[in-house]
């Protein structure tokens, strides 16, 4: 039948996860409606070097509500996550990004967490893990890839075979590095491939990092991945990180570096 258009909330969601999604969702609305129920998120211990450094973070949920509507809501240290009303009949991604207003680290600068509906619901409750910040974010670059051609407007996120997706992550098939940090690989990239042809877990390794020596930066370094162990520059550096061509985030009790394979700049100092 003909998908007719749903108006403001489907014109937010075809700007965020494409027009793939968005026919999926003005069909489901053709018929009687997809079930709803709501959970409540648990969010994950941060890593310790994180808290050390740092202190407890402020969180920012991201999910897509019982009408596929992107929404999003904050919350400080010590306050209750939000329930969160879920569509029943798709794996629905939820992602949680930590961030720090008084550092001025925003939300994106450090990685999330995340979980899988419905594989990480444990009754009433969503359990949100580090790894499944990746899964998470492959959701979205998978929805939000190019798709121009037939094939690729039917490889949609929720198709894909998520449980023994999650299985190959920890299995020896990855390479050990992408394994002990999921971070290493380039998701946009993997999610832009797999949409045009196919998915490849010998997409799944690390990008190419480059060693540059940043000189008079000492004391402890954490990076944006949570899966990576805090750097140790000494009390005068030089601080020695590895960087790929995107810009990452760095942080000490010093301030933020973003730092790639091109060049790097301390952006913000406490």
């Amino acid at each position: 039948m003909p998908v007719p258009y749903r108006g403001m909330k489907y014109r937010i969601l075809l700007r965020f996860f494409g027009a793939a999604v968005l026919l999926a969702l003005a069909a489901a609305a053709c018929g009687e409606g997809p079930m709803r129920a709501s959970y409540q998120p648990v969010l994950p211990e941060l890593p310790r070097h994180w808290r050390d450094v740092l202190g407890e973070a402020h969180w920012r949920l991201e999910w897509l509500d019982e009408d596929g509507v992107r929404q999003e809501r904050d919350f400080a240290p010590g306050q209750k996550a939000p329930e969160l009303t879920l569509i029943q009949e798709w794996s629905n991604p939820v992602l949680a990004w930590p961030f720090w207003p008084s550092r001025n680290l925003l939300p994106g600068m450090m990685r999330p967490s995340g979980a899988m509906f419905p594989w990480d619901v444990s009754g009433k409750s969503l359990r949100l893990s580090w790894k499944g910040g990746v899964e998470a974010v492959f959701w979205k670059e998978l929805a939000a890839a190019e798709k121009n051609t037939a094939a690729a407007e039917k490889r949609l996120p929720w198709y894909l075979d998520w449980p023994r997706f999650r299985e190959l992550l920890g299995s020896e098939n990855i390479p050990e590095d992408v394994r002990q940090n999921p971070w290493l690989a380039d998701w946009k990239d993997i999610g832009a491939r797999t949409v045009q042809s196919g998915f490849d877990r010998r997409r799944i390794r690390s990008r190419t990092f480059t060693e540059i020596a940043i000189p008079g930066l000492g004391g402890i370094w954490i990076q944006s991945s949570p899966f990576a162990s805090p750097l140790d520059a000494g009390t005068d550096g030089p601080l020695y990180v590895r960087a790929a061509d995107i810009p990452d985030t760095w942080v000490s009790l010093e301030g933020i570096l973003k730092c790639s394979s091109s060049g790097w700049v301390l952006v913000g100092k406490w």
